[in-house]
């Protein structure tokens, strides 16, 4: 079981607050966090991670203490038995795709590098660097090397954000059947509907900062039409982005220009 309660000071979408959430993990859950852009969920993760510090919290995880500011302690992140897949996978770019899974494998692992390599489907370009791969193809060996210690708490950041469709479908399969198999307690950031649906099982729902909705996902509602506030192309991954009230939506479909702000949409 993981249990946090962290508050820190930030600036969010609508202004400067305070971001205020305690939650309790049960062992083996997958919890997607979900809500607007700026409204925590990443800084949740820094802050479970310890690449962040917040002005006051406490983690506990299986009964050994990560953070607690009254008591003064604060593991390093290194210290923490974290796996973290990011947006953009950050893979070192000098490093083959079995060097970057082995460098973060503790000694002696080399049977466990295999085996990741395996079930993540990246053997076929296990001796290539990063820049010659697909953008799904760089958050499967991101997972991998999340994965390669073992870790008590795996924590992704919208790690389908980027990606196609298919990319998405593909890499959805292999988070999910790795779930079932490793069971490692899991916390998804997404924006996406379907995402959400496909994997998690509790849905906790972010605004400014503070838990405003905590259901299972059976229980979580199918999402009605939402009013466009701001839409735009995003040179770099090629995709159109709309953000509503509660959501970003992206995709790479020209049909999408010709949405505007103050229309209503509805995207699985």
């Amino acid at each position: 079981m993981i249990e946090f309660d962290l508050t820190m000071p930030r600036l969010f979408s609508e202004g400067n607050g305070t971001l205020t959430v305690q939650l309790t993990l049960e062992t083996g859950s997958l919890t997607a966090l979900t809500g607007p852009s700026g409204s925590g969920k990443t800084s949740v993760l820094r802050l479970l991670s310890g690449l962040d510090s917040p002005s006051q919290g406490r983690i506990t995880v299986g009964g050994d203490i990560w953070l607690d500011t009254e008591q003064c302690i604060k593991l390093p992140p290194q210290q923490r038995s974290v796996g973290y897949v990011f947006q953009d996978s950050a893979l070192f770019p000098n490093m083959t795709v079995r060097e970057n899974v082995a460098y973060a494998a503790p000694a002696g692992q080399a049977s466990l590098i295999d085996e990741l390599i395996d079930v993540t489907g990246i053997r076929p370009f296990a001796d290539q660097k990063p820049v010659r791969l697909s953008g799904g193809q760089r958050q499967r060996v991101a997972l991998a090397r999340a994965l390669v210690r073992r870790p008590q708490l795996l924590l992704l950041d919208e790690p389908f954000a980027a990606l196609d469709a298919d990319s998405s479908q593909a890499l959805r399969t292999v988070l999910l059947d790795l779930h079932r198999q490793w069971g490692t307690t899991t916390v998804l950031v997404s924006h996406y509907e379907t995402d959400v649906r496909a994997l998690a099982d509790r849905v906790v729902h972010l605004q400014q900062g503070r838990v405003v909705r905590d259901t299972t996902v059976a229980d979580w509602p199918a999402r009605s039409g939402e009013r466009i506030e701001r839409i735009h192309f995003d040179e770099p991954t090629q995709q159109w982005v709309i953000d509503t009230a509660t959501s970003q939506f992206r995709s790479s479909n020209p049909d999408w220009q010709r949405f505007s702000v103050g229309d209503q949409i509805r995207i699985q």
